[in-house]
């Protein structure tokens, strides 16, 4: 019997709630919607890192940050790591990637340095880490933005982490790099006259940070040309040998820059604001001040990385154009699943769809990522359609899942074991209860000091999430199951004590459960 294709459609920074089909009254994604009304939606599937680069690398790899060693942005996934793309190459599938990849740091700007351990003698450099051998030099700079903007015909040795055909997104919002430079230079003598806030078409109306009209047609935009080329190589593909393809798009990350009628198609007015939109992360009991730099560096940074909390005129401007770049992403969708099926290829195709990571969108007044561990942000949408499943579609699960996960589900689909190390689970086998989410975040402090003691780990149940703050002495304990909204900070409240040991215990087990056993015995000893 043919092994499946399979499509796995990929957003960066994407909320879960941000879909019609998982219940949001304003976006319209009817493409999305249809592929989860004739599939299985997932309403309890996170991520295994809050942040782009990090949880990239666990999806493909299925296995935890600590790991894969990617634990934080800046250090690339290793060359040697086994994807669930050379599985399949391996097996004789087509690979491909259109998009953000991410598996490799996207500038060359210097990283804050490591302090040497311990009293001494300073080391020579080749003795400075505990490795020989950093993730750096020529190989692992096949993703840095200026690279490309500089040379926009580069050719990218292949296979790239298992993928044999790639085209890259490098960047986000109208200033996207990568492969889609050279595309975009065919269409414009000077495409740079088009992008950029310096160039932005005049609009009065959206105040918020980080939001510009842009000048650059829909048709020459990001999103657009992930369509394309990911209609490209469907069109190249026969009857007889099954691929995989990974369709990624930069959106709908910041900056905010929905092109044409996407800039417009909400009203901010309408947008209806999640329920802690008017409270302050600095209200919630028992949080270290450590825990709350990401939203100070915010106020002083408005046009960086960190969360932003605004004003619910500017939260109300910031969601708009968000579901307009999702809208956008939905079109796109629907287009590349109309060429599956023209192609006479979509009985045979298993279609996917997720994101990277989450967006506060509104939770606590605050926008973008970082920081807490809020559903919001941990939380994504996780979208399966089979066409030759035996279950009804429509089906929503609310079966426990991470990042980690998706390799393997995608693996037994085709009939493949996994590699040894390889830790996540089948989604689909019920033949086993599904485990706690383990989260595993450097913090943000590392983004300014390299040796920083700043992590965040965290345990996501059916019906609490825990989280420890790296060195110190409190933490955080909300029970969804009656506190969706993470309002009541439980951790040092009396009565939830036990509860409280509970779920540390399940964490001890956890982490054990999650060590590294990539490696295996070469002999008896």
């Amino acid at each position: 019997m043919r092994r499946p294709n399979f499509i796995v459609f990929i957003t960066d920074q994407q909320r879960a709630e941000h879909l019609g089909c998982y219940g949001d009254p304003t976006v319209r994604t009817p493409h999305l919607d249809g592929l989860a009304a004739s599939g299985v939606r997932f309403t309890r599937f996170h991520v295994t890192t809050p942040i782009c680069q990090s949880n990239r690398a666990c999806l493909v790899t299925g296995q935890q940050p600590s790991v894969n060693g990617v634990r934080q942005n800046g250090i690339p996934l290793d060359l040697d790591s086994v994807t669930f793309a050379d599985v399949l190459r391996g097996a004789g599938y087509h690979t491909g990637y259109i998009g953000k990849a991410h598996f490799q740091n996207v500038t060359d700007i210097p990283a804050p340095e490591r302090r040497q351990g311990g009293d001494g003698e300073a080391l020579p450099a080749a003795l400075g880490h505990s490795l020989r051998r950093q993730r750096d030099g020529d190989a692992y700079r096949w993703e840095v933005r200026r690279r490309w903007a500089e040379t926009p015909d580069l050719e990218l040795p292949t296979p790239y982490y298992g993928f044999d055909h790639v085209r890259l997104c490098i960047g986000h919002g109208d200033g996207v790099e990568g492969h889609y430079g050279a595309w975009l230079r065919e269409r414009h003598a000077d495409p740079d006259a088009l992008r950029g806030p310096a160039n932005a078409l005049p609009d009065e109306t959206i105040t918020a940070p980080q939001c510009w009209r842009t000048a650059l047609p829909e048709a020459s935009y990001p999103t657009a040309y992930v369509a394309d080329q990911a209609c490209a190589f469907l069109d190249e593909q026969d009857d007889e040998t099954p691929f995989v393809l990974v369709v990624s798009f930069p959106d709908p990350h910041h900056p905010f820059t929905p092109p044409g009628r996407y800039w417009s198609m909400y009203d901010p007015d309408e947008v209806v604001l999640p329920a802690t939109a008017g409270r302050s992360v600095e209200a919630i009991a028992g949080l270290p001040d450590a825990a709350l730099a990401a939203y100070r560096w915010g106020r002083d940074e408005p046009d960086s990385h960190w969360p932003l909390s605004l004003s619910e005129r500017q939260l109300r401007e910031i969601i708009a154009l968000n579901y307009g770049s999702i809208s956008m992403v939905d079109d796109a969708v629907g287009e590349v699943l109309g060429r599956l099926a023209a192609r006479g290829l979509a009985d045979d195709t298993v279609v996917a769809f997720t994101s990277d990571h989450g967006d506060y969108m509104g939770d606590y007044g605050t926008v973008l990522k970082l920081g807490l561990h809020f559903q919001s942000v941990v939380r994504v949408p996780l979208i399966w359609h089979d066409p030759r499943s035996p279950d009804p579609g429509g089906r929503v699960s609310a079966r426990l899942g991470s990042a980690i996960d998706l390799a393997p589900t995608l693996l037994q689909r085709a009939g493949l074991r996994m590699p040894v190390g390889m830790q996540g689970r089948d989604l689909f086998d019920e033949s086993w209860p599904a485990p706690p989410v383990l989260i595993e975040d450097a913090g943000i402090q590392v983004f300014r000091d390299g040796d920083a003691d700043s992590g965040i780990t965290t345990l996501v149940t059916e019906a609490w999430r825990l989280s420890l703050f790296e060195g110190e002495a409190g933490g955080e304990l909300y029970h969804l199951a009656e506190d969706p909204h993470e309002t009541r900070n439980l951790w040092a409240d009396p009565a939830h004590q036990g509860a409280k040991a509970m779920l540390l215990e399940r964490l001890a087990r956890r982490m054990a459960e999650l060590r590294d056993k990539r490696l295996s015995a070469t002999a008896r000893a």
